[in-house]
């Protein structure tokens, strides 16, 4: 009998040959399904075909005309001014003017005098004066039947009454803290 040689045996194999196909196989399986992966974690673009492409770039190109033809007509139309004509005044030109035509106008200042008693208890003269003159004006603007002026003077209440009248309350009241 002839004598086994194991080494021979496994090298030339056929049942571990389909062995290694079907591992190879399995590889290629798994390098493809991680392909897919990656290309789906990638933006998917639209695939264009080269027809599309091509029209695509004429009506680019046929815009791109367009656009400049009417630039360049818009350059021309503005260049015709001729800048280097000569162009002759006469600076000692007398004008007359008629003087005795006379134009009324209402040139006249009319001095307003307007008197508003008003007191704020533990205000100033002053703060209490200035905010009299602005209730006036609200009631006036609201005679007019002025609605934007009568919502500006009403906010212009509000802002001075925040700003003057609640910050002076809360400056005494720290100093009587104090």
């Amino acid at each position: 009998m002839k004598e086994f040689n194991l080494r021979n045996y496994l090298y030339n194999n056929p049942l571990l040959e389909e062995e290694k196909e079907e591992v190879k196989a399995k590889k290629k399986v798994k390098e493809a399904k991680k392909e897919d992966k990656k290309e789906d974690k990638k933006p998917k673009k639209a695939k264009k075909s080269k027809e599309e492409d091509l029209k695509e770039n004429k009506l680019r190109g046929y815009i791109r005309e367009r656009i400049t033809s009417i630039l360049q007509e818009a350059e021309d139309e503005d260049v015709d001014v001729d800048e280097e004509e000569d162009v002759d005044v006469d600076v000692e030109k007398d004008v007359n003017i008629d003087v005795e035509d006379e134009i009324d106008i209402d040139d006249e200042s009319v001095e307003s005098d307007i008197e508003v008693k008003s007191e704020i208890p533990g205000e100033d003269s002053d703060t209490a004066a200035l905010l009299g003159l602005l209730t006036k004006a609200q009631e006036e603007a609201e005679g007019m039947g002025d609605e934007k002026l009568l919502d500006q003077i009403g906010n212009t209440i509000t802002y001075f009454t925040r700003a003057h009248v609640v910050k002076s309350d809360q400056t005494r009241g720290a100093a009587d803290i104090n």
